[in-house]
């Protein structure tokens, strides 16, 4: 009788995020959230392609955002993830179906989706300004969500993690720690960067915590969002950020490690 072997490494990181969503999809939300999105499962052609393209090993430096956007990873099921960075950069294609219930105000198109993402569109756009390809960057980093669900208002108004009311907001930040220490056990970076400090508060807990490996070393950088105060020339700024943190090295120069710094 022949066995099974164990699931390739890009399906064990996709098992903790359906388990992720799984429980947080338990947790009672507020009453102004009107939907939920989940592109990881509703996207899982195009997401799945991503990891599998992207994530055949640990990566020295593992970046970390917070929440699908609306016209980001929800149409996409990409971190960060507008259209032209991932048909066109990364090369991906897939079909997308529905969440259920869809706002009007916030349709999901796939790839068809015309709307750009500002975060998305600043995010990958640097790294391709870095990079030059997709592969150059996948070499030696990934990017991952903390939370794979999206929340709207009736309105289609955005509510992220940080802005959810109620006993939902501790019971989503409680159950998103638990799950990405078991996702960085697997991950195993040595270099984390949390984008943005909503992500940072969750790494900070882990670390009080003793649930995070010593030896990584945590940094947080600015979160691409127009949203964000005083973000204006975010890539300049982020480039900046990159180069003093020791990051361009693992950009730039394939296999070379940057030291690790304070």
């Amino acid at each position: 009788m022949s066995s099974v072997g164990p699931l390739p490494y890009w399906q064990q990181v996709y098992q903790i995020e359906r388990e992720l969503s799984a429980a947080l999809r338990q947790v009672a939300l507020p009453w102004d959230v009107a939907a939920c999105y989940d592109p990881i499962e509703y996207a899982a052609e195009i997401h799945c392609a991503y990891l599998q393209r992207f994530l055949d090993g640990p990566k020295p430096v593992l970046f970390i955002g917070m929440n699908p956007g609306p016209w980001g990873m929800c149409q996409t099921g990409v971190p960060f993830g507008c259209v032209p960075a991932v048909r066109d950069w990364m090369g991906l294609r897939g079909t997308v179906s529905k969440p259920s219930p869809e706002l009007a105000a916030r349709p999901v198109e796939g790839l068809a989706c015309t709307r750009e993402e500002q975060s998305g569109k600043r995010w990958w756009g640097l790294f391709e300004e870095l990079c030059g390809t997709s592969d150059r960057f996948f070499r030696s980093c990934f990017v991952y969500n903390l939370c794979p669900l999206a929340f709207f208002h009736q309105s289609g108004r955005n509510i992220t993690p940080s802005e959810l009311k109620g006993k939902a907001k501790g019971e989503i930040q409680s159950i998103s720690e638990a799950f990405l220490a078991k996702a960085l056990a697997l991950l195993k970076p040595t270099v984390v960067v949390s984008v943005g400090r909503y992500t940072e508060d969750r790494m900070k807990t882990l670390t009080k915590q003793n649930r995070l490996d010593p030896a990584i070393v945590t940094h947080c950088m600015p979160h691409p969002s127009p949203r964000s105060l005083n973000n204006t020339n975010w890539p300049e700024k982020a480039k900046s950020w990159l180069t003093v943190h020791g990051i361009m090295p693992y950009l730039s120069a394939p296999g070379q490690e940057a030291p690790s710094s304070d």
